[in-house]
């Protein structure tokens, strides 16, 4: 206790040592007593020394007390104090590990940070001869290096890591080790996005941002027995599993180079023990925001050398609709339609909203909103409400919380090109006699004309498809941009129509998900 008076806890521990030095020096009776050993061992003295050799006064409180470099003695024993020293709560490795795929441990520190540890890698010796290996002997691989990626001549080798936790002011705690649960195994060779990387080597310029939208697939929803016989039926049962599919995501998320990462259909345990540690190692910091029915739910990720973080804004669509004065007119509109309203207010979809400052120009701000639309294809209705929502929520924060601040709003919209939705979206209104205000027929029809301040382009334009499943294809999600302010200075191509039908459809063994990421690099107008 910092309060507690020094001679209190020097009393506590000469009682211990004295429990201590008993228990070390129990003999039988008959052993005692042939020695004279009866009874208690004498507490030994417990005296505390500051660092110039001055004795520390008992009524000092333990937290002036015990300071660096102080020196404690306990009978003829010298300890040296050292305060909240860096050390490593947390270190672990992934289960899965690939060839030609980065391993980025998950290391959580206490007076210390991961990119002031030190990193050591270590693989198995091979056993000489071939036989099995006579106890087991370990090869450094690679030094100072956070995240690793093991080569081909590592499959079926196992690894070590060896990290000392350090504080960035020379200052290291005591190593941990940890070793992998099984070997390296091999990688699926060429992947869906190597070639998207050849565009995406260096992070761009200061003036630009580099975008990412991505449904990265939900392990809750691609591990079920539907996914794997009607869905997925093509897909390769093990290519469906969350461990081989983080692999693909680590190597293709960290492969952009991006400034803005936004992802949707994100698992709780994903985003923390698996895509936080990779992409924190890439230098961006994730923010979560999950649907509270599910286990999953949206991530951004901002890069911290280029941006840091004013506020976040993030709402449930059904509890903002409910709660928040903004709404009430949509709100009141909408009680007139009680079929619609029920599920409209029967749904978790969520929406994040993060409101960033440049760091090289601090007057340059972005709000970044991140959204997953509700899925249903008869759901038109609930997402032309869900989409009012959001952007009334929008307007709130970039006209009138942040003035005329830029926006850049990234989702999975459920939504095509010639849907309602989109329409709204990009033109900024929608008109009440609209077919997909009777998206799930006459009983659920909701009639309503919106509008919307914004004049939003969509950056990626319209392709083909971003979502490529057995029984459907469609474009369905967008990187949304403020005309006004922001332009496109390229779009990352997309994977080709061969390169994805290569395995019929996605997910498949080279692509971990059943979307595509859309990726672009803005400017500043």
């Amino acid at each position: 206790d910092q309060a507690e008076p020094l001679g209190r806890a020097l009393a506590r521990i000469a009682t211990n040592a004295a429990k201590g030095q008993g228990k070390a020096g129990k003999k039988s009776k008959k052993a005692r007593a042939e020695d004279g050993a009866e009874g208690e061992a004498a507490a030994p003295a417990v005296r505390l020394f500051s660092r110039d050799g001055a004795a520390v006064a008992e009524e000092v409180p333990n937290a002036a007390a015990w300071q660096d470099g102080a020196v404690l003695h306990i009978g003829a024993a010298r300890y040296r104090v050292e305060r909240n020293p860096p050390s490593l709560t947390e270190l672990r490795l992934p289960r899965s590990l690939l060839a030609g795929f980065p391993v980025c441990p998950k290391v959580t520190a206490e007076f210390a940070a991961p990119q002031h540890c030190l990193f050591r890698w270590f693989r198995e010796q091979r056993p000489a001869g071939g036989g099995d290996a006579a106890g087991e002997a370990w090869v450094e691989a690679a030094a100072d290096e956070r995240v690793f990626t093991p080569s081909n001549a590592l499959v079926g080798l196992r690894l070590k890591l060896r990290c000392t936790p350090g504080d960035g002011e020379q200052r290291y705690g005591p190593a941990r080790e940890v070793e992998s649960s099984g070997p390296v195994e091999a990688g699926p060779g060429a992947c869906t996005f190597d070639a998207r990387h050849l565009y995406t080597k260096k992070v761009c310029g200061q003036g630009s941002v580099r975008a990412v939208s991505y449904n990265i697939l939900a392990d809750t929803y691609a591990q079920t027995e539907f996914s794997r016989t009607v869905l997925y039926p093509y897909c390769a049962p093990y290519a469906l599993e969350i461990d081989y599919r983080q692999n693909l995501l680590k190597k293709e998320l960290t492969g952009y180079s991006a400034d803005l990462i936004c992802l949707q259909e994100v698992d709780k345990s994903v985003f923390v023990d698996s895509l936080v540690p990779a992409l924190d190692a890439f230098g961006l910091e994730g923010l979560f925001k999950i649907k509270e029915k599910q286990h999953e739910g949206l991530a951004t990720f901002y890069r911290r050398d280029k941006f840091s973080l004013l506020s976040q804004h993030d709402i449930a669509f059904s509890e903002a609709l409910l709660s928040e004065p903004l709404h009430k007119e949509l709100c009141d509109q909408l009680a007139k339609y009680p079929l619609v309203q029920e599920k409209v207010l029967q749904r978790s979809s969520v929406l994040q909203v993060s409101v960033l400052q440049c760091t090289a120009d601090p007057s340059k701000k972005l709000c970044v909103a991140n959204t997953h639309l509700y899925w249903h294809p008869k759901g038109g209705n609930i997402r032309l409400i869900q989409i009012a929502v959001a952007l009334s929520h929008i307007k709130h924060i970039a006209c009138d919380l942040y003035p005329s601040i830029p926006v850049i709003f990234c989702g999975d919209f459920n939504s095509t090109p010639s849907s309602g939705t989109y329409g709204f979206i990009s033109s900024g209104a929608i008109a009440e006699d609209h077919e997909d205000w009777v998206s799930n027929g006459e009983e659920e029809k909701c009639s309503m004309s919106l509008t919307h301040p914004f004049k939003l382009l969509s950056a990626c334009g319209e392709p083909a498809y971003t979502n490529y499943v057995g029984g459907f294809h469609g474009c369905l999600d967008y990187i949304f941009i403020d005309k006004n302010a922001l332009e496109v200075e390229q779009v990352i191509p997309l994977p080709s129509h061969e390169e994805v039908t290569t395995h019929q459809a996605l997910p498949s063994v080279s692509h971990p998900s059943d979307h595509i990421a859309l990726i672009c690099d803005l400017k500043w107008k």
